[in-house]
């Protein structure tokens, strides 16, 4: 059968009628640890990026399809640790900074359907529920191992200690740092067994701990690996590509030899099944193969001829228990050295959104059963936000964990997209409390007075998704002079002309054919970025856009009743058709500002919806009064 022929968009409408519409969408972030302020890193990187992306998927399929769901990361040792440094109940300190962070979200107009935790009792009993079925459900499936390893053990406060709570010198000879963790130091990034480090310190007690064996559960991401591979293989061209890079190249099996065996591998390396090798440090060649099973011919082979091969299986096995009484119990019937172990941090977290999914449909009212319409319609999308070094997380050990869970009686939960940010460098510099080179979102709207929705938008253009991005005051006061001049008088102009020209409707006019024709080129760009979550380019042409109406005024000169009286009202009802756009598509950006807009302009909350862009403000629709939009900001002008 022959595939019907491709039609290019000849209007709006059309270029909307193409696009493929979930059935329903979930996202989420990054979630910020219960243990301080939420800092611009966290802003720019997990809370504005899925905002953005939640209210541009209610404009593309409905509120009642899409939840934005996230909250505090409360379990695990960073909570407890806190808590036990500040002499407070872990249940106080966390009330605490949750409180903070929610009314900085707020004031963010962060538009969370749940802003929760872990631990909170909102949620704690729903989430003790989902997360003690996926360790059941691995366990079930084979995929979790119970593995005997040394860990460090405070003696004078009687508990173990995670990486983070021991500090000593770090065994690089090369290397002066006295504060390495336990295996691995920040100053020279050096990964060290924990036996290794020198005059090893707990930082919750100063005591000299012990290294003692404990039983955990590890996940075998191994297993998995050749799905891992076929699915991620299908985001080549959709993921940003240092995603993709990262976690394909990772994922592949592949194992090392000494490359004093290079010659007698070159020999036989055209019998292998297909390969690819390279280089490594230590004077080694890593070669690594498509699937297991080519993998499990090429090591047999290299073997058969002698040649010690070492898998390169780190990143496969994981331990997802840990010896800390704040959070998670594992399921009391899967072992009995596990009594007393809780879920790891880090699972725990990746399991999260899917309870708070249905904490949020329960006090919404809706049907509890709601939360495999968002989580297994395979029509469904689940769209996450998080920094890049948290990749393998989100990719590899959520993928394993979601592959490893399937059974006969449940449906497949459905497979997440990842939209990573590097980064986010202060003054040319990265982000530091100890130097005083941090800022949290509430210093720069308290303290030091700028709107929320500055700070929205210039986040939204730094290029974050691509590399380290600064957060520089001297370009950021910039950009505030654009929204305060040019993009305030491209709201403003159209709604002081109509009222003070034409008795405060918009005039019969016709659409003038430059509108019309870059309206379309900017709907095309615009929902294909939206998807893509890059915004840095889309914002500057939504600003060239937004120029239009400015130079409407200096051509048609709607203000003016000297000029010609049909000019005057084909540009200004031009000018409104393009401000109605221009507002529905900043509105996931800067939702406060872009609402006064709307409420100028006499239009109903329904007005943000995908399908109005194109839609003329009609002839005779009464608009309301000039507000206040962005800013004023010294130094800024019109053009």
């Amino acid at each position: 059968m022959n595939k019907p022929q491709y039609t290019p968009p000849t209007d709006v409408k059309s270029v909307l009628n193409l696009l493929k519409r979930p059935k329903t969408a979930i996202v989420t972030g990054g979630m910020p640890y219960a243990n301080g302020p939420l800092h611009l890193g966290h802003m720019a990187g997990a809370i504005i990026p899925p905002d953005i992306m939640a209210r541009y998927m209610r404009m593309l399929i409905g509120k009642q399809n899409v939840l934005f769901v996230s909250g505090n990361d409360d379990h695990g040792s960073t909570s407890e640790a806190s808590a036990f440094k500040a002499g407070i109940p872990v249940r106080e300190f966390i009330d605490q900074i949750h409180d903070k962070q929610v009314q900085t979200v707020t004031r963010y107009s962060i538009s969370y359907d749940i802003f929760s935790g872990t631990s909170q009792p909102d949620c704690y009993p729903t989430h003790k529920e989902v997360c003690q079925d996926f360790m059941q459900r691995l366990w079930d499936n084979k995929m979790l191992e119970k593995k005997i390893t040394k860990q460090w053990y405070d003696p004078k406060i009687s508990r173990f200690l995670q990486d983070r709570n021991v500090t000593g010198k770090c065994p690089n000879p090369n290397c002066a740092n006295t504060s390495a963790y336990s295996d691995s130091c920040e100053v020279c990034g050096t990964q060290y067994d924990p036996s290794e480090l020198i005059n090893p310190k707990s930082s919750l007690s100063d005591a000299t701990p012990e290294l003692r064996d404990t039983a955990h559960l590890w996940l075998d991401m191994w297993k998995v690996s050749d799905q891992l591979t076929d699915w991620i293989k299908t985001k080549q061209n959709k993921w940003r590509k240092g995603v993709f890079n990262e976690v394909f190249e990772t994922v592949q099996p592949a194992f090392q030899f000494d490359n004093t065996h290079e010659p007698a591998f070159k020999e036989m390396r055209t019998t292998l099944p297909k390969h690819k090798s390279r280089y490594a440090p230590g004077k080694k060649v890593v070669v690594q193969f498509e699937n297991l099973n080519d993998y499990a011919t090429g090591k047999k082979a290299l073997e058969d001829k002698s040649i010690a091969c070492e898998a390169l299986d780190g990143w496969a096995h994981r331990s997802i228990t840990r010896d800390v009484t704040w959070g998670i119990p594992v399921p009391e019937g899967i072992d009995p050295e596990m009594k007393g172990k809780t879920l790891y941090v880090w699972p725990d977290s990746l399991i999260a959104p899917i309870s708070f999914t249905r904490v949020a449909l329960a006090k919404q009212g809706r049907d509890p059963k709601e939360w495999e319409r968002f989580w297994k319609d395979p029509e469904a999308r689940i769209f996450q936000f998080l920094g890049q070094d948290n990749v393998y997380f989100y990719v590899l050990m959520q993928g394993a964990m979601w592959i490893g869970v399937r059974g006969s009686d449940t449906q497949d939960y459905t497979m997440t997209d990842v939209y990573s940010v590097f980064h986010l460098m202060v003054n040319g510099e990265k982000m530091s409390k100890s130097t005083g080179n941090y800022y949290t979102g509430d210093q720069l709207t308290e303290e030091m007075g700028y709107h929320p929705d500055q700070l929205r938008y210039f986040l939204s253009t730094l290029s974050l998704a691509e590399k380290q991005s600064n957060f520089d005051f001297e370009t950021f006061k910039e950009r505030n002079k654009f929204l305060a001049g040019p993009l305030n008088a491209a709201i403003e102009k159209p709604i002081a002309a109509v009222h003070s020209k034409f008795g405060g409707v918009v005039p019969n006019g016709k659409l003038l054919e430059k509108a019309e024709k870059e309206t379309m080129k900017i709907v095309q760009m615009y929902v294909k970025n939206m998807e893509k979550a890059d915004h840095i380019t889309l914002l500057g042409q939504i600003e060239n856009y937004a120029r239009l109406i400015n130079s409407f005024f200096v051509q048609y000169k709607p203000h003016d009743d000297r000029h010609d009286e049909t000019e005057r009202a084909d540009g200004l009802y031009s000018c409104f058709y393009i401000l109605k756009n221009l507002m529905i598509m900043l509105h996931p950006f800067v939702p406060e500002t872009m609402d006064k807009v709307r409420v100028s302009l006499n239009l109903p909350e329904s007005i943000f919806s995908i399908d109005e862009l194109g839609q003329a403000i009609p002839a005779g629709h009464a608009i309301g009064q000039k507000g206040q939009y962005f800013p004023a900001v010294e130094g800024s002008s019109e053009e």
